[in-house]
């Protein structure tokens, strides 16, 4: 039972540690560190309802845009978990370019 409770400690600690301010400049030179930046980015921002433009301006050029099922930009976060997977940010917009929902995937 200890060794479960200290196990918990010790990665509450560490994802504690791996969160960073949104740094634009960063964000757009270090992809892979773009994970720890999520949530102080989402925290600043009121990302819904910003136009594509305005996305771009704040985040550059995304790795993916997607016109199926809806329209997308899918930014590169860095490697999830065990370094299986890839974090990734998707931006859904509507039919007037506004962005409407964002989300972290791992795929």
């Amino acid at each position: 039972m200890k060794k479960i409770i200290l196990s918990c400690l010790v990665l509450l600690i560490l994802s504690s540690c791996s969160s960073r301010q949104f740094d634009q400049e960063a964000w757009m030179k270090e992809p892979d560190k773009r994970s720890g930046m999520v949530s102080s980015l989402t925290g600043k921002y009121e990302l819904k309802g910003m136009t594509e433009t305005e996305i771009i301006d704040l985040l550059g050029e995304p790795e993916q845009k997607l016109d199926e099922p809806s329209r997308q930009y899918v930014y590169y976060l860095g490697r999830a978990g065990l370094g299986v997977d890839d974090s990734l940010l998707r931006l859904s917009f509507d039919a007037n370019g506004e962005l409407e929902s964002h989300r972290v995937t791992h795929d």
